[in-house]
Parts: C-alpha cells; structure tokens; sequence
C-alpha cells in the first residue's frame, strides 16, 4: 500500500508540473496548442468550427487536465482518509489551491490572464473526477482497490 502511495504522489506532482507548465507557455504558444487540438476534435465535433471553438477547447481542457488531477487526488487519499466527505473535499480543496497557483503563474506570463471562471471550471472538474473515483472504489477504508 505505501508503494501506490508513494507512485500515486509522484504521478500528483508529475501531472502539477504538466498543468503549470501550461500555463508558463506565452499566449502565442498555448494558442498554437489549441489550433492543433481543435483540428482535430473539430472533425469529431463540428459545433467547434464555429467562432467559439478556441474557447470551447481551451475551457475542455482546463476541465479535463483537473478531473485528472481529480482522479489522482482521490485515489491517494482515499484510504487514508476517513468518513466520505473528507475523501470529497479534501481533494476539491487541494485541487482549489493548485487552479489558483494555476491562474496566478498566468498573470505573469506574456499574453496570459488568470481568469476566476477557469478557477470554478478547474475545481468542476476535479470535483467531477473525484466522485467518479470514489463511485468506482466505493467507500471502503483500508482494502486495496488498486
């Protein structure tokens, strides 16, 4: 158990350093970032061909980089926690912290702004991936699930 504890902690700050160095990257790259991916996801979901699309994958991946996030918060402190709640907002609050860190690293970089609506999207997300990951491991203190 204390080994998945210690890979689940390195995969956290492994995947902190991914959303962070996002949000280091000039509003020119992260901008090429998201023309690539909404190539792509435009051929799967045409409504992103519009004006809009930009804005709707930029706001997409917010959501989904912290449900990740969400996911991992979870899984590492789900059996190390007690009673459901604090397996809940435990993670929502450290995912909370990391978003404004997130936003906050954006307001120093060339053509980024920290946005309080990415912080709320941020934390949906990690909220969402952490009721799944609880949903799927159930409410079960100190057996393996992983």
């Amino acid at each position: 158990m204390k080994k998945n504890k210690i890979i689940l902690g390195i995969l956290i700050i492994g995947w902190l350093a991914v959303i962070w160095g996002h949000s280091m990257q000039p509003a020119v790259v992260s901008a090429g970032e998201s023309g690539k991916w909404l190539e792509v996801l435009s051929k799967i979901f045409p409504f992103l061909q519009g004006e809009n699309g930009e804005h709707y994958v930029r706001k997409a991946a917010h959501f989904t980089e912290y449900a990740i996030l969400g996911v991992l918060l979870a899984l590492e402190l789900a059996y190390f926690v007690k009673g459901w709640l604090r397996r809940f907002f435990e993670p929502v609050a450290f995912a909370l912290s990391a978003s404004f860190i997130d936003e906050t690293i954006q307001l120093f970089v060339e053509g980024r702004s920290g946005q309080v609506s990415d912080m709320w999207i941020d934390t949906a997300g990690a909220a969402l991936g952490i009721l799944i990951t609880l949903a799927i491991i159930g409410n079960r203190r100190g057996k393996r699930a992983y």
